[in-house]
């Protein structure tokens, strides 16, 4: 009889066991909590804090900026309970799993930017929630009504200020909205209705498009437009022009993002889905290894394609944009005051590969910055790049006060350099190949770029940690030494007492080792941009 009641407590551990795990993964999963949002839904963004997540990103930081994001959460936990007798580490902390925030197009609205929020929160200890429910539900100062929709009970609560809110409990989550159609929707959505998680084909690869390890978080345009348009007309009057420079990006119609972190840091994957396909695809996503050119030395790097393409579609954007259109403007009339046109004797060569790299370096006519640069640029027209080359040494030397433009030869490449009678060489240029050409800020700079460096930046442990997790086929890349560039600034920028940096952005900042962002235009409807934030080693 004992062994019968042993067994029967053995097997109801277990049990009990399985399905708190269970339910833990349950309420972890985006999968899960988009099974109850409607398909329809303009915008959804998932919030997870796994322990595996919360885990690695412990791992990191420094002692200032690990200070400083415990307080900003508190702050946060404080302010979000600020109208209930609720704190987070004691009522909700134990219970709560992932949190979905979807916007469902409002059935009764004029407007389609007129929206309904729907909240699903998991759940991931029953047990601690129900104890939870029954201490909320005893507040002397809240109003209970409840009601039945198919089955599932509503129960609508009306705080003393007026304010309402409907709540359901459905399968492993608890959903919130305060409009009770929303909460009618997700649960015809949980009854076999259309929901995020049931979508099929093009819509459901896109969402399912941006995996990454431990995630963090994970959000869902669906009607990118729409959703600018909404939240432009509830920013405040400074964040306008931001807001309206995002509400012209037009080829954009749908997003999807995630961010999730591992044992380097953070990584985030974004896919977009474009509207206009008769942007021209670029070539094949594959870059020239121009990023041998540059030395180990090298603390920023860009390289794209096509800046041929990319200024066309500016000016394109710059059609209904008022603020861009102004900076294009701008950019004409200063190159038409030294006679050169901006679509024909400027960009119209660029259409190869572009590269602009930041050198740290001391000396010479350097040393007073410490940092030098360079740019290359392929092309299929070099008689139109010499031209303009040729300008531009025309106006070089007749300024005042002089700067001499001389020419000779650097390691076998023949190079025109600006140089002032005082501080030598300030800028270089020439032909590294047939089709690549060079421009280069500071003499020491020049005289590397001329040469293969003997220690690339591909050399780099950092630049290897950053790039390597990130695709290699791509049509545009950018990286950041952060490290490096943070004590560049704090010797040369940070020092001077015009520049002020806030002690938490820089606590932040010195917690970051390098930056590496890709994008590639995978075909004529969709887009992908990744990024990866190597972070410091934990300290004390």
């Amino acid at each position: 009889m004992l062994v019968g009641a042993a067994t029967v407590i053995c097997v109801g551990a277990l049990t009990s066991l399985l399905y708190l795990k269970t339910a833990k993964v349950r309420a972890y999963s985006v999968t899960e909590s988009a099974k109850l949002v409607p398909a329809d839904a303009r915008m959804a963004t998932f919030i997870s804090s796994t322990p595996e997540a919360l885990t690695h990103l412990k791992q990191f930081g420094t002692p200032e900026a690990r200070t400083w994001i415990t307080q900003s959460l508190t702050t946060f936990k404080q302010k979000s309970l600020a109208d209930t007798s609720l704190k987070f580490d004691r009522d909700l902390q134990s219970w709560i799993g992932g949190v979905m925030v979807a916007l469902l197009p409002n059935e009764d609205g004029q407007e389609p930017e007129d929206f309904d929020v729907l909240m699903v929160v998991g759940i991931k200890n029953p047990i601690k929630a129900w104890h939870f429910a029954r201490q909320f539900n005893d507040q002397a100062n809240l109003q209970r009504q409840q009601r039945d929709y198919k089955g599932v009970e509503i129960v609508e609560y009306t705080e003393s200020e007026g304010r309402r809110y409907n709540v359901a409990v459905l399968r492993h989550h608890i959903i919130v909205a305060a409009d009770p159609n929303a909460i009618e929707r997700a649960i015809d959505t949980a009854l076999g209705e259309a929901s995020l998680a049931s979508l099929t084909g093009t819509n459901q690869a896109f969402l399912n498009s941006v995996d990454v390890p431990n995630p963090i978080t994970t959000l869902y345009i669906a009607e990118y437009s729409t959703f600018i348009k909404q939240i432009t007309a509830d920013v405040s009057p400074s964040s306008q022009l931001s807001m309206q420079v995002l509400s012209h990006i037009k080829p954009v119609k749908s997003v999807v993002l995630a961010i999730g972190v591992d044992q380097l840091g953070i990584h985030l994957k974004a896919m977009t889905q474009l509207n206009d396909r008769a942007i021209r695809q670029s070539q094949q996503p594959h870059l020239d290894p121009l990023v041998t050119r540059f030395p180990t030395k090298t603390i920023g790097l860009i390289q794209t394609q096509g800046i041929k393409e990319i200024w066309s579609e500016i000016l394109t954007l710059a059609e209904d944009n008022s603020d861009l259109n102004r900076v294009v403007r701008q950019i004409k009339r200063g190159l038409n005051a030294i006679n050169l046109d901006a679509d024909q004797d400027v960009f119209g060569w660029m259409d190869g590969e572009f590269a602009l790299g930041l050198i740290a370096n001391d000396e010479g006519v350097l040393a007073p910055l410490g940092l030098g640069g360079v740019l290359m640029l392929e092309t299929s027209d070099r008689p139109a790049a010499e031209r303009m080359l040729t300008q531009l040494d025309t106006v070089v030397s007749g300024s005042n006060p002089p700067v001499n433009v001389e020419q000779r030869a650097i390691a076998g490449v023949e190079v025109t350099e600006w140089k002032d009678p005082q501080q030598g060489t300030l800028f270089g240029h020439g032909w590294l190949q047939s089709n690549l050409v060079f421009i280069a800020f500071g003499g020491p700079v020049v005289e590397a770029i001329t040469s293969e460096p003997q220690l690339p930046i591909t050399a780099n442990p950092r630049y290897q940690n950053v790039t390597e997790l990130l695709p290699q086929a791509n049509h545009s890349y950018v990286y950041l030494d952060v490290e490096e560039l943070v004590t560049w600034a704090t010797g040369y920028l940070i020092a001077a007492p015009a520049i002020a940096v806030q002690p938490n952005a820089l606590a932040l900042i010195n917690s970051v080792q390098g930056l590496g962002i890709s994008a590639t235009r995978l075909d004529q409807e969709t887009a992908r941009v990744e990024m990866i934030l190597t972070l410091k080693p934990k300290r004390n």
